[in-house]
């Protein structure tokens, strides 16, 4: 990449809307929030189970956020696409609303220079694949290639970056582990069958971006990467045993999710799990060739905070903990909060410190000159959005601290093509609904039309891009009158 990439992110079921329309049909996500709908009290930090029907309702207003993001200084946007809606009823059946919609779409984002980076796959299984179970069948790898190679032969042409999955660790323990997620199938069998066909369609993708690009579809200097949650560790104490257990910690939440997709091979842990569990699940050597020779080409990498973990607590007492360890069995390990470090108000650790470091170990076990960028970082506030003007500053600060590691890395020679924060504007949280704010524009959404304002982190990340990311303190008070003379200048063509 020639230019540094200053993006925003966002995915389809948390900000598309129109779930019933474009001849889109339903997927595992409008099944799980019609059936768990849950609005607990207003403020609470607590998980709201909400609509997705409308959202913020991206599907008729990308224009009006087209001219947004231009306005704000965006080259770049990540997109997690809509499975169901380009293939609604079947792998066979290509809805042409739906890939019109995306083309459309593209087109209109390449017109005011910014570049779309497709995600193709984040969590939203159609409900017709799910009913033939999913991710458990291995028969989903010819129904996603169905789907990559249409996406590929209509939007290759827009853009020379994609990823093929976002967050396969939080996919698959949390629907598969846990019943936090749909399709909320809980099983180990379930679980170690969809990771391995999540990283078989990596290499599927893959397969077919190669033969995009002999067709010339897709450019032949495009990159397709994986997207990855990995929340690097910090011992809490310098004892051996808490860090023999952060190498626990990674080998199971890093290299499982990376290293089949990036080195074409398995961790020993996940063969291990296999036999612990006495699974009745086995690899064939032709899949485990087939990722050997399918090797994809960058990391995406979605840094929010680290995890502090110990190998035991029974030397602290609650006083220490923010809020109470937890303690994973599989790793015999806890994740613990210290009380000296500074959180959230949904009680998300803030600390960039393993940005730099965790950057530099992505390197050392994939590539020294490895691409990396970041996909998704940001911090979910209640913001008071009472008054005239959305004062984020509590955002301003989390993000700014974050960006300038990411160019602390990049001047010690990390291979960061871009920096994409989360996310562009309110949306729907899987983990908060419509109270959890991420977004750089708040979006109302007890209004029809879903209008759009910018908060004083929108000028802020503005005055970042102007500056290539060289200067991130700016003062209050201009700030403030740079978002007021953006809010007089917010026309209907932004609302």
């Amino acid at each position: 990449m020639k230019e540094f990439l200053f993006s925003a992110s966002t995915c389809a079921l948390q900000i598309e809307g129109a779930r019933s329309l474009g001849g889109r049909s339903q997927s595992i996500w409008d099944e799980f929030t019609k059936r768990n709908y849950c609005i607990p009290p207003v403020g609470k930090a607590i998980r709201e189970i909400n609509s997705i029907e409308v959202a913020a309702d991206f599907y008729h207003k990308y224009k009006t956020d087209a001219r947004i993001m231009n306005k704000l200084g965006l080259n770049a946007f990540v997109y997690n696409m809509d499975w169901t809606r380009i293939y609604p009823k079947d792998e066979h059946y290509l809805n042409p609303e739906g890939i019109k919609f995306y083309i459309d779409f593209f087109s209109e984002f390449v017109d005011k220079n910014i570049k779309p980076i497709p995600v193709l796959f984040h969590w939203d299984t159609p409900l017709w694949a799910e009913v033939r179970g999913g991710f458990q069948n291995p028969e989903i790898q010819n129904w996603f290639r169905n789907y990559v190679k249409t996406c590929f032969k209509h939007l290759g042409k827009y853009t020379d970056v994609w990823f093929v999955s976002d967050e396969n660790s939080s996919f698959t323990k949390d629907a598969y582990l846990s019943d936090y997620l749909p399709p909320q199938k809980v099983g180990k069998l379930n679980f170690v069958q969809a990771l391995h066909n999540l990283n078989m369609i990596a290499a599927i993708a893959k397969e077919e971006f190669e033969s995009a690009k002999l067709k010339g579809y897709v450019s032949k200097n495009a990159i397709i990467g994986v997207d990855h949650d990995w929340s690097p560790p910090i011992a809490y104490t310098d004892e051996k045993n808490d860090l023999q257990a952060c190498q626990r910690y990674n080998e199971w939440n890093l290299e499982l999710y990376l290293s089949p997709s990036i080195k074409g091979e398995y961790p020993k842990c996940y063969f291990d799990y296999i036999k612990k569990h006495n699974l009745n699940f086995e690899i064939s050597n032709d899949d485990l060739v087939y990722l050997k020779n399918n090797k994809l080409d960058l990391i995406g990498w979605n840094y929010y905070r680290p995890v502090f973990i110990t190998h035991s607590i029974k030397n602290f007492s609650n006083n220490d903990w923010h809020i109470p360890p937890q303690f994973n069995e599989e790793l015999d390990l806890y994740y613990v909060f210290p009380k000296d470090q500074k959180y959230t108000k949904w009680n998300w650790l803030i600390n960039p410190n393993r940005l730099v470091s965790g950057a530099q170990e992505l390197c050392q076990m994939y590539g020294k000159n490895i691409p990396i960028m970041i996909l998704e970082n940001g911090m979910g506030d209640f913001d008071n959005k009472s008054a005239d003007m959305i004062l984020d500053t509590d955002r301003i600060n989390y993000l700014s601290v974050h960006i300038q590691k990411v160019m602390e890395a990049k001047q010690k020679g990390i291979n960061f093509i871009g920096y994409s924060l989360w996310t562009y504007c309110d949306i729907f949280s899987p983990s908060g609904g419509y109270r959890k704010d991420y977004g750089l524009v708040s979006v109302d959404f007890n209004s029809a039309i879903r209008e759009r304002k910018p908060k004083l982190s929108y000028v802020w990340y503005k005055n970042v891009i102007k500056n290539k990311g060289l200067k991130l303190d700016f003062d209050m008070n201009q700030l403030v009158e740079e978002l007021q003379k953006t809010l007089d200048e917010w026309d209907l063509f932004f609302k």
